[in-house]
């Protein structure tokens, strides 16, 4: 049935994608009212999430901060199609880097490297970037470039978000339960491979670390894998510098994550990704049932 409704459902995505990144703009302010103002979208989760995250926040400021995500969001979504149909070139004049040697230091001649990123800005925009080497400077292909995901339990939908994400084959999408195989075949060239590892990671999680103020269970899956591997691991934080222009910073955590200790790699993300919340508190995707069980 989902093969019968995605070319339809792809055609009129493209029809809305090939308008002008300001009408997509003025359609994403119309979204925030929606989901702002009338359904009001998950607000409980969001709200809660927030004032758990800045128990001296006072409640004018934890709905200035709603308000703002809610705005930071329907761009997110707008831009994200917006790029669909865009070139690659036009994407590189919205998404930056702004300190892209220390990603070529961490990768070397050829080096498999994690990238350890979260939901914070629009981080979709970055499946369509332009010519690694040619744009930024890098010493790596965008066919190094691998984005680690999880298939989305609708069919539709998830066929949907792979080919936006994959349109432009400027990076390679990689399931998340093929990418230890991935990296293992891929040792002699290298590849930088980019994990979100914000989410909430299950019941039966057991690492811990204070994390915006409060105990929070986090995934250790890249972790585990940096440390069996013996791989740089990087921190990637993206950051809005004005309406629909993002840039991005790398951070590195170890130069070789089989002499950490254990735990280390994802407290310091933690760490990092909370110095990064609080510089811009909205950015993050505070719809997240992040925190499901009482800590």
């Amino acid at each position: 049935m989902y093969r019968i409704l995605y070319w339809p459902f792809m055609f009129i995505l493209t029809l809305i994608s090939l308008m002008p990144l300001r009408v997509h703009h003025f359609f994403a302010d119309i979204l925030f009212f929606l989901l702002y103002k009338v359904f009001r979208y998950r607000m409980s989760v969001v709200l809660t999430n927030i004032a758990r995250a800045f128990p001296k926040a006072g409640y004018d400021e934890v709905r200035d901060i709603a308000r703002d995500f809610y705005h930071s969001v329907t761009d997110i979504i707008a831009e994200s199609l917006w790029a669909f149909t865009s070139s690659r070139k036009s994407i590189g004049k919205h998404a930056d880097f702004s300190n892209s040697e220390v990603l070529n230091q961490a990768y070397g001649e050829g080096r498999n490297v994690m990238i350890i990123m979260s939901h914070t800005a629009n981080w979709e925009i970055y499946t369509g970037l332009p010519d690694l080497r040619e744009r930024y400077g890098m010493k790596m292909d965008n066919m190094h470039f691998f984005y680690i995901y999880k298939k989305m339990s609708s069919k539709l939908f998830d066929r949907v978000i792979y080919t936006i994400r994959s349109g432009h084959k400027s990076c390679v999408l990689v399931d998340m339960n093929e990418i230890v195989r991935k990296m293992l075949r891929n040792k002699e060239q290298g590849g930088i491979y980019f994990f979100l590892a914000d989410q909430y990671p299950g019941p039966n999680s057991d690492f811990r670390v204070n994390f915006l103020n409060q105990e929070t269970s986090m995934i250790t899956g890249p972790e585990q894998i940096s440390r069996k591997l013996g791989i740089p691991v990087v921190y990637f934080n993206i950051y809005r510098v004005r309406r629909g222009y993002y840039s991005s910073k790398f951070t590195i955590i170890c130069d070789d994550a089989s002499k950490t200790e254990e735990g280390y790699i994802t407290r310091e993300y933690a760490r990092l990704l909370d110095e990064s919340i609080n510089k811009d508190k909205s950015s993050w995707l505070w719809s997240h049932k992040r925190w499901k069980i009482k800590n």
